[in-house]
């Protein structure tokens, strides 16, 4: 007769639990007994239910209408059960080491076409449903968000701004767009600069300060424009958020509960992930822009121009940057534009 100890009996419908030890008899038998050698219960492995073996926890052996029973997982314990009861799926996957080794080179796989691929798919998924009056609510808020932090009312003479205004709703005829699908305001700011950025419901923002950039050249400037019509016509900035959303959520799925260190990873690897997102949805603006300008018989490097006058306002870029930040590398862009000539 062999004697487990380190157990702890749990009778049903009871809160408390009591220290008892396990005697092993012969044909798979075995006995509680308490502290004081008092018999609790006599039962068969083949009557109990065994629960799975998961790491050094306790193992967990529930007596049906008797009670729950606990004992530490030692060695002497994980032998007895899996030599006395079948052994779970769990316990065999855990021992064999073809799986092991073959799980440990699926599962990230995996993980990596989930959010290389999966993840964008859905995203554009996403971004055909979503109700035009929620994007017109985003996009407003948005916008006085910036008005009221980062933006300032243009400086740009009314009628400056009033000859851009009608060359882009030219330029909307001769593209076959809707030009009430696109609201082209102007700012300066300070804090962003040169810049210009595409809302979801087709509110485009140009700075003063990128207008002064490019010497009034309307070439340049449209060239500009047309890529962040080619974020609107995309619906890049639906399809971000929903990549982003998503990221996170299967970030926290898959790692959540691994505590402090996953939760840093998961931040890391959410940014990385939605910059890399963000690349890819400015390569796509670019060659939507670069695919419009001879339709306009505009001079065929006009985005080129517009780069090089943008690059020319920003240090110089390295590899580093080019994993980091959201933006390709303006001179991958730059590039790109002169390969379409």
């Amino acid at each position: 007769m062999t004697l487990l100890t380190g157990a702890y009996f749990y009778p049903a419908g009871r809160s408390e639990s009591l220290p008892v030890s396990i005697q092993l008899h012969a044909d798979a038998q075995f006995s509680i007994i308490d502290n004081e050698q008092n018999l609790i219960a006599t039962t068969t492995i083949k009557d109990v239910v065994v629960n799975d073996k998961l790491g050094s926890i306790p193992r967990e052996i529930v007596l049906p209408d008797i009670g729950l029973l606990m004992i530490d997982a030692n060695p002497a314990v994980n032998t007895w059960l899996t030599q006395s009861a079948t052994q779970s799926k769990i316990a065999k996957l855990e021992s064999n080491t073809t799986l092991i080794l073959a799980s440990s080179i699926l599962v990230p796989a995996v993980l990596y076409l989930f959010f290389k691929f999966g993840i964008p798919s859905a995203a554009i998924t996403f971004a055909e449903y979503v109700p035009q009056n929620m994007v017109e609510i985003a996009s407003r808020h948005t916008l006085v968000a910036l008005d009221k932090s980062v933006l300032d009312a243009s400086e740009l003479p009314v009628e400056t701004q009033d000859k851009y205004q009608d060359h882009w709703a030219h330029i909307s005829q001769q593209l076959n767009l809707e030009s009430s699908d696109f609201n082209i305001q102007f700012r300066q700011s300070k804090t962003m600069g040169a810049n210009a950025f595409a809302l979801p419901n087709g509110t485009i923002v140009i700075t003063d300060e990128l207008v002064e950039l490019l010497e009034h050249n309307t070439d340049l400037l449209t060239a500009i424009l047309l890529h962040e019509i080619g974020h609107v016509t995309h619906k890049h900035s639906m399809r971000l958020i929903a990549e982003t959303m998503a990221t996170s959520l299967a970030i926290d799925y898959f790692f959540g509960d691994l505590g402090a260190l996953i939760e840093a990873f998961a931040g890391l690897s959410n940014t990385i992930v939605q910059n890399q997102f963000s690349q890819k949805l400015e390569w796509e603006a670019d060659n939507f822009a670069l695919s419009k300008i001879p339709a306009l018989g505009l001079e065929p490097d006009s985005f080129a121009l517009a780069m090089e006058k943008l690059a020319a306002t920003m240090p110089e870029e390295s590899k580093l940057q080019h994993l980091i930040q959201s933006h390709p590398l303006m001179r991958e862009r730059i590039e790109n534009a002169r390969k379409a000539l």
